[in-house]
């Protein structure tokens, strides 16, 4: 018998069996041994961390780094073979939506019994059993059955005499298959939903769900103050009979952000560059719920009902100054100023049933779903440009001061019927029918001022509309497994109608368009070490009502943008191929092929004084091509990964009245180095170097080629009985091109040390971030013809006391 690395709990034993729920999507049930190496069953790749050794309160984001194929960011992220993670489960359970960090930063990893990987699902398919080609890229944590019987956590306050502070708490509580998990965290140091290192970065902020504002009254994310607090309870019963999870989250969000933009826009004749300079003071407070119940009265019956909703509420004022140039002459300055206010309630659900005959194991299934929202902004506008001659000269200046009201009221209602039959031995055909309708009655209303009053109308940025779409998918499948082999060959048949009603104007649109979407999904593992998979997908892309709307939106005077009601839905189809070896060398081979046809591009006019319109139209010829390949082992005692990643794309878009084709390559490839020694030390390297290469055929002349670098490292010292000393970098350089004439450097530092106390309950830790105070919220984006380099405003060289107390009980045997 070998005793778990922390001692606590009972021994595991040698073997364990696998026992993910039906709803992870998993295989049959399966033995494992303790390995770092992971090993493949059908579609599921998993490690057996049972038995790896970690120090004393270790959090599941440390084990996942010690896993060898996995990368895990500083801020969290997860990636494997070069796709990022997005969702986590815990024993088959999802905790908190799409945020893995908030689990993997806050459970104890000495409760995990495996990690496994899987492509999963989507719900719709799982109760069905109709595939229809959706994956979501899935860690689950499948906990140790010693672990199954308590709860544990910790509690953490910390701050400093510059008046900075953060403290969050976390408890976690198992029995059998119940589940409780309850969150919270208040913070000001850029903590922003247990996504964040601490560092002041501009991490997303993983709380804030769905709520957007129609002027973009935002200067980007900054340093906020953050209040937020979660709940999680899950439970299974009568077997699997019954199924209950249910998800709460509170989050309260104030910052104020500061940001300096540059771009530059390659033209036929010229570039066109814009210099902007922002800041802001936005508000956010939010509550979200989210719960799913299984019932099943019999073996052949199920029912399915899932309650969704949201209520957020935003306040914010921005102010930007800016101007533009083309070939570095001046043509426009602009002062711009917005407040708003902003709303939006969510509220939606579903009800699904299921038969399963006795005999023959043929399946029917049936479903009803709806969703309501509603998205409101009101808010002022004020802007003053002014336009220069290129002797310098000032030629003209144009003011707007108006009042907007932007609304939108969204009702979807769906339904669907899904038949499954068996065919032969391991096949099964699946037919299903799915409708969707959706209606809206977008506003959009402008007000001059007239007598100090905001209270005539715009006519030509004011529109009233009534629209309705109607989307129906009807699908046939074939799905079955061979062996070794697991296979779905489908097609859906898609039909989109929309028509839109302008009740000011008294004019209409009707849209009506036919397409097919064949797919295609082979997964074949001949052992556990091998594995190799093929899937081939269709979609359309339908355009959305703001794209359709003809109405201009001027909240920058200088860019607006137009709808266009003649669009057309796209066409993508995507290929990809995936191969894994786990023997002595683990070996991952990953290619990626995507085609656009009637693609939703944009179309971008500039005058001769700067002035931008944009309009979505429809283009051809998009493409992208992507390759991801990892080979590691461990050597001398390291575990070692080299990679390598190719991609290139070209979009299409229009620049004035030129076709834009823009063909875009990046070449990047690493190595990760880790080192682990019980009681001793943990080193991780991680470097990797890119180089970057875009064109566009409008102007050959004036391509943007550079090279950048990125090296992060951490050393940990346990070596002293009781505590723990680190130190953490991350370096980036960026070299300087024709559209940013100077090379990015940034060094950021971090490190802290820990002390242990009342056999590891408590820990003292001092830290000190971003010790050479550098300004790390330099970041480089290209799309198509535009190159932008963005500056924000991250909290610089500070320091902090905290005390966690760690807690681990067992509940008390009746």
């Amino acid at each position: 018998m070998v005793s778990s690395a922390l001692g606590q709990g009972k021994p595991e034993p040698k073997k364990a069996t696998d026992t993910i729920p039906m709803k992870v999507d998993s295989l049959a049930t399966i033995t494992v041994t303790a390995s770092m190496r992971p090993r493949m069953k059908g579609d599921t790749l998993e490690y057996n961390t049972a038995h790896i050794a970690m120090q004393p309160n270790a959090a599941v984001e440390e084990l996942l780094r010690r896993l060898p194929g996995l990368q895990v960011g500083p801020d969290g992220s997860i990636t494997y073979n070069g796709e990022k993670i997005e969702h986590l489960l815990v024993d088959g359970e999802d905790i908190f939506g799409s945020d893995p960090t908030m689990v993997t930063r806050n459970f104890d990893a000495s409760k995990i019994a495996r990690v496994q990987i899987l492509d999963r699902k989507s719900d719709q398919a799982i109760f069905t059993g109709i595939d229809d080609g959706t994956r979501t890229k899935t860690v689950n944590l499948v906990m140790k059955e010693s672990a199954k019987d308590g709860y544990f956590g910790k509690v953490e306050a910390g701050g400093n005499t510059q008046n900075y502070y953060n403290g969050n708490g976390a408890v976690a509580a198992f029995r059998d298959k119940e589940q409780f998990t309850a969150l919270g965290l208040s913070s000001n140091t850029g903590v922003t939903g247990f996504t964040s290192t601490g560092g002041g970065g501009s991490e997303s902020v993983s709380f804030l769900n769905g709520n957007t504002d129609a002027l973009g009254a935002s200067a980007g994310t900054g340093v906020p103050r953050f209040t937020a607090a979660a709940l999680h309870y899950a439970n299974s019963w009568n077997g699997p009979a019954d199924h209950l999870i249910a998800n709460y989250q509170f989050s309260q969000f104030f910052t104020q952000p500061k940001t300096t933009s540059e771009s530059l826009q390659t033209q036929a004749d010229s570039t066109y560059g814009q210099i902007q300079q922002s800041k802001s003071e936005n508000r956010q407070i939010q509550h979200w719920v989210y719960g799913i119940y299984d019932w099943a009265p019999n073996n052949s019956t199920a029912f399915k009902f899932v309650f969704h909703g949201s209520n957020s509420e935003g306040d914010n004022r921005y102010g930007a100054i800016g101007s533009s140039t083309f070939n570095d002459t001046l043509v426009n300055s602009s002062v711009r100023n917005i407040q708003d206010k902003v709303s939006r309630q969510n509220i939606g659900g579903s009800i699904a049933w299921r038969t399963t005959s006795r005999g023959s194991k043929r399946r029917f299934s049936a479903g009803i779903d709806f969703l309501k929202i509603d998205n409101a902004t009101n808010g002022y506008l004020y802007s003053r440009n002014q336009f220069f001659e290129s002797t310098g000269a000032l030629q003209s200046t144009d003011t707007v001061d108006q009042r907007k009201e932007i609304s939108s009221h969204l009702l979807n209602l769906g339904g669907s019927a899904n038949y499954v039959s068996p065919l032969w031995k391991g096949s099964q055909l699946g037919i299903s029918y799915r409708m969707l309708f959706t209606q809206d009655q977008p506003l959009q209303a402008t007000y001059s001022q007239r007598d100090g009053k905001y209270q005539n109308i715009v006519d030509s940025l004011t529109n009233s509309l009534k629209t309705g779409t109607l989307n129906q998918y009807a699908t046939i499948n074939l799905q079955g497994k061979l062996k070794h082999l697991n296979y779905t060959l489908g097609n859906d048949l898609l039909l989109f109608k929309y028509k839109q009603q302008d009740k000011l104007a008294d004019s209409s649109v009707h849209l009506s368009y036919l397409n097919w979407a064949p797919r295609a999904l082979i997964n074949y593992t001949p052992n556990p070490a091998t594995n190799l998979n093929f899937i081939y997908t269709a979609s359309s892309q339908d355009p959305s009502a703001a794209q359709l709307q003809p109405i201009k939106n001027n909240n920058d005077p200088l860019h607006l943008f137009v709808g266009n009601p003649n669009l057309k839905p796209g066409f993508k189809q995507s290929m990809q191929f995936n191969f894994h070896r786990f023997k002595t060398w683990i070996i991952n081979l990953g290619l990626n092929l995507n085609m656009s046809s009637n693609d939703i591009s944009t179309k971008t006019v500039t005058d001769s004084l700067g002035r931008q319109v944009s309009q979505p139209v429809n283009v051809n010829g998009g493409r992208a091509e992507e390759m991801n390949f990892s080979i590691g082992r461990k050597l001398l005692g390291i575990d070692v990964n080299i990679f390598a990643n190719e991609c290139y794309s070209r979009t299409v878009t229009y620049v004035n009245a030129e076709v834009s084709r823009n063909d875009a390559y990046a070449g990047r490839g690493g190595i990760n180095l880790n080192k682990y020694i019980i009681d001793k030390l943990a080193l991780q390297l991680n470097t990797s170097f890119t180089y970057f290469d875009q064109n566009s055929s409008i102007n050959r002349s004036a391509p943007i080629r550079y090279w950048s670098q990125n090296h992060q490292g951490s050393l940990t010292l346990f070596f002293i009985p009781g505590f723990e000393i680190n130190m953490n970098a991350v370096y980036t350089w960026q070299q300087k091109t024709a559209a940013f004439s100077a090379n990015t450097s940034v060094l950021l530092w971090n490190g802290y040390v820990a002390r242990n106390f009342m056999h590891d309950k408590l820990v003292v830790k001092f830290q000190f971030n971003n010790i050479l105070d550098a300004n790390a919220g330099v970041t480089r984006t290209n799309a198509a013809n535009v190159n932008t380099e963005t500056s924000t405003n991250i909290l610089g060289r500070y320091w902090m006391l905290s005390a966690t107390w760690h807690f681990d009980k067992k509940f008390r045997r009746k």
